[in-house]
């Protein structure tokens, strides 16, 4: 018993501290902005690429998806993409997928809420 709450103990400290660490680097960029589904679809690949990029990358949402009503912080790791245009491309559950490929410039905004045809941005 003793053990087992060492044992929880110590994966509880190295958590926190992680988290800790994880939202420093969240916070040091100033590209991260939170991305909110108001489509009546579930998200399940989200792309987003450089404007000047004609390649749409890797699903930033992983294995996970993003259900309607629901939003997601999306953060770049330091040292990933430069500059602060981007455009974004949403895959839905049904298999249709939307474009915004108008250029956002992500570091003059905190959120980004994804509508059936538009976007709007929230400062």
């Amino acid at each position: 018993m003793r053990l087992s709450r060492v044992v929880l103990g110590v994966l509880v400290t190295i958590t926190l501290c992680m988290g800790l660490g994880a939202s420093q680097t969240l916070q040091s960029d100033r590209r991260n902005f939170w991305a909110l589904n108001n489509t009546t679809k579930e998200i399940r690949n989200f792309y987003v690429s450089p404007h000047s990029s004609d390649q749409w990358g890797d699903d930033v949402l992983g294995r996970a998806t993003l259900p309607d009503g629901m939003g997601t912080l999306i953060y770049f790791t330091p040292g990933s993409q430069t500059g602060c245009v981007f455009d974004f491309k949403l895959v839905y559950s049904d298999g249709t997928a939307q474009q915004y490929v108008q250029g956002t410039n992500v570091c003059e905004i905190r959120a980004v809420q994804f509508n059936s045809d538009t976007l709007e941005l929230f400062q």
